[in-house]
């Protein structure tokens, strides 16, 4: 996020290398507003993926009951940013439906939990794959269990050489 903030011209930004983990480690302070229990979700790698993405995309992306087989939620933070490089340039192609919102975005937000179903495989996808955990560990409190996240997010899809395209016009 603060790379993005710098290329859109702001000089006062620092970049803290180490991260929530890091500083968690340091031992020093943090506050919570609220508390998630400790949740470990699975992951799955780019090649699972795409082949899951195929075989829903082969029915329509919706069971026979007419739910989800697929969502992915794409949550990087450079989604909404107008100048887009590197990675942050392209998505995963798919039919299947995308969740487009950053992680604060789920935050008390009912409208958009509402849009992430319970049934069939919910994707997160974050640049790295270092950051899904938490989007995990904040859905699995609403009781989701069918959340994965990407190992090595879209830098991970991207190097696997799996469809992508651009995002210069996001929907």
């Amino acid at each position: 996020m603060a790379v993005a903030i710098k290329n859109n011209g702001f000089v006062n930004i620092k970049i803290y290398n180490g991260g929530l983990t890091d500083w968690k480690r340091s031992g020093l302070p943090l506050e919570s507003t609220t508390f998630m229990p400790s949740y470990k979700g699975p992951r799955i790698n780019a090649e699972q993926l795409h082949n899951k993405i195929e075989a829903a995309e082969a029915g329509n992306c919706l069971n026979a009951d007419g739910n989800p087989l697929l969502t992915i939620i794409d949550f990087r933070a450079f989604i909404h940013i107008k100048k887009k490089i590197g990675g942050d340039r392209y998505r995963i192609q798919t039919n299947c439906p995308v969740i487009y919102a950053q992680l604060d975005d789920f935050i008390d937000n009912k409208m958009l939990l509402s849009r992430v179903p319970h049934q069939g495989l919910v994707v997160c996808i974050s640049e790295t794959g270092k950051r899904d955990n938490y989007l995990q560990r904040y859905l699995h409190t609403f009781e989701y269990t069918n959340i994965v996240s990407l190992e090595h997010g879209m830098r991970g899809w991207i190097k696997a050489g799996y469809p992508k395209e651009s995002q210069m016009e996001m929907p």
